[in-house]
């Protein structure tokens, strides 16, 4: 069971997310709903704790990124996914390095939440396709401005990045970034099949023998 909650002031958000997790009931435990950051501390104290918040950015005019780390404090157990109508890449980037586990723009399928929710809860890190297109190349960029996201490669990997098919750069700067094959083959609109077909010749290059192996090495 996935205890999940929200924060957004759209109150046809919350009745939306609220009616697709309880239309789950095996799956999913709808425990909290909020408008706002305050409303969200008050109502923790008497609800039972969720695994799984889902969090909006634009909060009555406030932003709620700044607040990620008080949630996290009394949350550690918790993985926060933002749900937002806002594409631009610097809030993207401020949410990760705040602690967000996820990025989800909000769109005509609702349902896909759900999804995001299970590959969240079971370790991923979801990011809109689009906006992971935007970090990918941020990686590529000389002379990056303080604060961008970058997976810190190790010097063994810098050695042999010279040596490495461009796809597999590509591939492991996506899963050092933690996203999720598919979106990393979305990114590229490449298969899952090359994906995994370049995946497996990082192994052998890398010296590993599994995908937790591998992300380990890339942020080592």
């Amino acid at each position: 069971m996935i205890r999940t909650g929200i924060i957004d002031d759209d109150p046809l958000v919350r009745e939306e997310v609220m009616f697709l997790l309880q239309t789950h009931p095996d799956e999913f435990e709808a425990t909290l709903e909020a408008a706002s950051m305050g409303q969200f501390f008050e109502r923790l104290q008497l609800d039972r704790k969720p695994d799984i918040i889902l969090l909006d950015i634009s909060l009555a005019g406030q932003n709620s990124l700044d607040q990620i780390g008080k949630i996290k404090r009394l949350l550690p157990k918790a993985k926060i996914i933002i749900i937002t109508g806002h594409t631009e890449p610097e809030l993207l980037t401020k949410a990760l390095r705040n602690g967000a586990h996820g990025y989800f723009v909000k769109s005509g399928r609702p349902e896909r939440i759900l999804d995001v929710i299970r590959e969240t809860h079971k370790g991923g890190a979801f990011i809109e396709p689009r906006m992971a297109a935007y970090l990918l190349d941020s990686f590529r960029q000389e002379g990056e401005k303080p604060g961008t996201v970058r997976p810190r490669m190790p010097e063994k990997f810098k050695r042999l990045e010279a040596a490495l098919h461009r796809r597999e750069v590509e591939i492991a700067e996506g899963l050092a970034a933690g996203m999720a094959y598919k979106e990393i083959a979305a990114t590229h609109h490449i298969s899952l099949n090359t994906v995994r077909h370049y995946v497996k010749s990082l192994y052998k290059k890398l010296g590993v023998s599994s995908k937790h192996e591998l992300i380990e090495r890339l942020n080592g």
